[in-house]
C-alpha cells in the first residue's frame, strides 16, 4: 500500500503545472488593507489603440482615489492632482510607468498603515515626470506688438534647441526721454548702455534698444540685445521673453503724425 501511494506522489510531481494566474488587475483590497489599490493592465500586452484608451482609464482612476472620491480614507493635494493632470495629459506616455509605481506606493501605504509616502511622491510627481522634458517647443509663428511703458514682456516657451528668428519693424519710431530722439528697436547708438541701471549692460545694448531675457528651467538668466532682427538658440527648455533697453517708463512715448501712432511689432517664429 505505501509503495502504491509513493507512485502515486510521484506521479503527481511529475505533472506539469500549469501557467501562473495572470496578476491582478483593477481595483483590488487585501485582507488586512483599509482601502483598494489600482493595479494597472499589462499595456505592453496592448496594442496602439486599445493602449491609449487603458491610459485614460487608469489615469482617471487614480485621480478617483487620489481626489478622495472614493471615499476609502485617501486624499491628496488638490493642486498637485490638477499639475499631474495636466503633465500626463501633455506626455500620456507616461501614464503607464506611474501607474505601476502608484500601486506600488499604494501597497507600500495600506502594507504599513502609513499614506505619507504616497502624499510626498503625487506633490512632486509633476517635478519628476517634467524633467528633461520639453512639451511646448516653438514651432510656430507668434505675432504681438511691443510695449514701451512697462517691463518684461510676453513669455513665448522653448525647447532646448530651439531657433527663435526675432524680427521688429523698423519704421515705427520711439523715444525713451522727453528731450531724447525718436528710435526704433535697434535703439540709441548713441547710449552705451552700461552699468547696473540697464537690464542690458553687455556690449552691443543701446539704450532703447529691443532686449530679450531667456529664463531656462533650472533658473539662468540671460539678458542679450535683439534690436531689429536676431537669430537666438534656447540653450535649455524655458522662456523668452522681451522689453526695450530701459528701466524708466514714465517719459517712453510713441511717435504720432495727426492721428496716427506708431506701434512696434514684434514677430517670433521657428527655425
Amino acid at each position: 500500500m505505501y509503495s502504491l501511494l509513493l507512485v502515486i506522489s510521484l506521479a503527481e510531481a511529475k505533472k506539469p503545472k500549469g501557467p501562473p494566474p495572470p496578476p491582478p488587475t483593477g481595483w483590488v483590497q487585501q485582507t488586512g488593507w483599509t482601502a483598494h489599490c489600482y493595479y494597472p493592465v499589462d499595456f505592453s500586452k496592448l496594442g496602439e489603440g486599445d493602449r491609449r484608451i487603458q491610459r485614460q482609464t487608469t489615469l482617471e482612476a487614480m485621480k478617483s482615489q487620489w481626489s478622495g472620491s472614493r471615499e476609502d480614507g485617501i486624499s491628496f493635494d488638490a493642486d498637485a492632482i490638477e499639475s499631474v493632470d495636466t503633465v500626463l495629459l501633455g506626455l500620456p506616455s507616461k501614464i503607464e510607468a506611474v501607474a505601476a509605481a502608484n500601486r506600488d506606493k499604494c501597497v507600500e501605504a495600506m502594507t504599513s498603515g502609513n499614506s505619507a509616502n504616497w502624499a510626498a511622491w503625487v506633490k512632486t510627481l509633476d517635478r519628476s515626470l517634467m524633467a528633461g522634458e520639453c512639451v511646448k517647443p516653438l514651432d510656430y509663428t507668434m505675432f504681438d506688438y511691443l510695449e514701451i511703458t512697462s517691463g518684461w514682456q510676453r513669455e513665448v516657451s522653448m525647447c532646448k534647441g530651439n531657433k527663435a528668428h526675432i524680427i521688429a519693424t523698423t519704421r515705427d519710431r520711439y523715444r525713451i526721454s522727453a528731450s531724447g530722439p525718436w528710435i526704433n528697436a535697434d535703439g540709441d547708438p548713441a547710449i552705451l548702455a552700461t552699468g547696473p541701471d540697464w537690464p542690458c549692460n553687455m556690449e552691443g545694448c543701446f539704450g532703447g534698444m529691443l532686449i530679450g531675457r531667456f529664463t531656462s528651467e533650472s533658473g539662468v538668466v540671460t539678458i542679450f540685445p535683439i534690436g531689429v532682427e536676431k537669430w537666438y538658440t534656447a540653450p535649455e527648455n524655458g522662456v523668452l521673453s522681451w522689453q526695450i533697453n530701459d528701466s524708466t517708463w514714465y517719459d517712453n512715448t510713441w511717435f504720432k503724425t495727426a492721428t496716427i501712432e506708431d506701434r512696434t511689432a514684434v514677430t517670433v517664429s521657428s527655425e
